[in-house]
């Protein structure tokens, strides 16, 4: 479990949405824990490790990731880093991809990026919202007409809870005539950085630049509490990287994840033996 100066020290550095620890323990069940400034989750037999170091590490990756598993012992290990080569072999589900960030403050806008939000503005009212009925019908909505894996949507699914418990995440909704049409999920809990979490909008109710329109506000809202830039999240396909780079989200950090199926305690103490 984290100390109180420990989750400062981590809110102080944090530059990724997965080093929020409200954020994972909130979708994840598991605790936070911090090795050497690398962060790590673990519930049950269950560990996730972050191979993001948080300010200076004072030790090699590889030597932090073994002592975490040495400490909770876990049957398997999901990684996401830089690059996994510090991990043992046989990973499964490999993922590759990028950060992307968005350098604040935002001095211009793309003209037809700046054309969507005036459109948007004409039909939609914006503001900050307690999650609540529409959001989460909008979200089940979202869920059904997408082919997610049970991962991503168990995180959807959750992000109620994320914002019940997090004292720094914030709701912006955008309304057309009292409906819902739209909404995106922010974090500033960081001490430089926003995190773009969630953008969910209704297939019912499309509104022209409803997206923009958020976006436009969420950067609003990270420059007022003088934030140096916001993490964008990752590129995931090619329509969710244009929509990140048209406001001049750039990739900044490289992405790999695994999942480790790790052999028990016991069966590596006997193969060693052998």
């Amino acid at each position: 479990m984290l100390s109180n100066e420990e989750r400062k020290n981590i809110y102080r550095h944090a530059y990724l949405p997965e080093h929020i620890p409200e954020y994972v323990e909130a979708v994840s069940g598991a605790s936070a824990y911090l090795i050497d400034n690398f962060l790590c989750f673990h519930h049950r037999d269950h560990l996730i490790f972050i191979g993001y170091p948080l300010g200076k590490a004072h030790a090699d990756i590889q030597q932090v990731y073994a002592a975490a598993c040495k400490q909770f012992e876990p049957a398997t290990v999901a990684i996401i880093a830089p690059d996994i080569g510090f991990c043992e072999p046989g990973g499964q589900n490999h993922l590759l991809d990028n950060y992307y960030r968005l350098q604040l403050p935002l001095d211009s806008i793309d003209a037809a990026v700046s054309y969507m939000v005036r459109r948007a503005k004409r039909d939609l009212s914006v503001g900050l919202a307690k999650f609540g009925r529409e959001h989460k019908k909008l979200i089940k909505f979202f869920l059904s007409e997408r082919d997610l894996t049970k991962a991503q949507k168990h995180i959807f699914k959750h992000i109620s809870r994320y914002l019940k418990r997090s004292p720094s995440a914030y709701l912006l909704e955008a309304r057309k005539e009292g409906s819902l049409a739209a909404f995106t999920v922010v974090d500033t809990g960081s001490a430089d950085y926003a995190f773009y979490l969630f953008n969910i909008r209704s297939n019912r109710l499309k509104v022209p630049g409803a997206s923009d329109l958020l976006f436009h506000e969420m950067v609003r809202l990270a420059q007022s509490e003088q934030k140096k830039a916001i993490n964008l999240g990752l590129g995931v396909n090619p329509g969710i990287r244009s929509f990140k780079t048209k406001w001049g989200g750039v990739p900044f950090l490289p992405y790999c994840s695994t999942v480790i199926q790790r052999e028990s305690a016991d069966f590596a103490d006997i193969a060693k033996k052998l």
